[in-house]
């Protein structure tokens, strides 16, 4: 299951009500299933979750977040549900300015967690982030438009090459593994989850002459499911900062 959200009512001010419009079927890789969705963004339900969706169900609550009763929290809780050898999930939908805060935008090589050192290279080569996201905590106005964080591709132009990298802070994931007498003792088996979308973006064309004589067309933005892991993709779950 997939939802269609309107844009608008998410960056509504002063208080995000998002509303959803449509919940979808999850097309099969390879059958279609390309959507347009300008003024819309997509939120995406791990694969096999299904639940109801009713004029009750919600994005955001009053304060702009997600409180555990919105829809992600229950697609993730459902995501859980289905690994009952783990106990706590840890996730970021990338809805909202404070989403973001949690991406790691300025890293630098002496920055801990801010980098990502390709030990396989010789000598070991450093990168930095490299990815399209909104504003979070920023002197003009925050701003995150969901579905539309972005990986870059490979720039191959320089040498090394250097890969889109997407990195997040570090996540404290001592108040969520407490034992009976809650104190925090952490955990030794992790599970990484992520979801990927393909987009197009088509040509605004208004011509009266030339090869284009009479055609009058807006740009469509496209969305379209895609493979999780394609060639060249990897993700990366540290717990020393990133020096493994």
């Amino acid at each position: 299951m997939r939802l269609l959200v309107d844009l608008r009512s998410h960056l509504s001010d002063p208080v995000q009500d998002p509303q959803i419009i449509q919940a979808q079927t999850v097309p099969e890789l390879g059958q279609g299933g390309r959507e347009i969705v300008n003024g819309k963004y997509v939120i995406p339900m791990p694969f096999g979750v299904d639940f109801p969706i009713d004029e009750n169900s919600y994005i955001l609550d009053g304060a702009g977040d997600i409180d555990g009763g919105d829809v992600v929290s229950q697609g993730m809780a459902h995501l859980l549900a289905a690994f009952p050898q783990y106990e706590n999930i840890y996730f970021n939908p990338l809805l909202t300015s404070n989403h973001v805060g949690e991406l790691v935008e300025y890293g630098s090589a002496i920055t801990p967690g801010g980098h990502f050192t390709d030990k396989s290279l010789t000598p070991p080569a450093v990168f930095l982030p490299r990815f399209q996201t909104g504003r979070a905590d920023s002197e003009l106005d925050d701003g995150q438009m969901p579905t539309h964080t972005a990986l870059f591709p490979q720039n191959s132009t320089v040498t090394p090459t250097r890969p889109g990298l997407i990195i997040t802070e570090a996540i404290n994931i001592g108040p969520h593994t407490l034992d009976c007498n809650d104190v925090e003792v952490g955990t030794d088996e992790f599970m990484v989850y992520w979801k990927l979308f393909k987009f197009e973006v088509t040509h605004d064309i208004s011509a009266e002459y030339g090869a284009h004589a009479g055609v009058n067309t807006p740009a469509l933005r496209y969305i379209e499911e895609t493979d999780d892991d394609p060639t060249g993709f990897s993700a990366y779950n540290s717990t020393d900062g990133g020096a493994n």
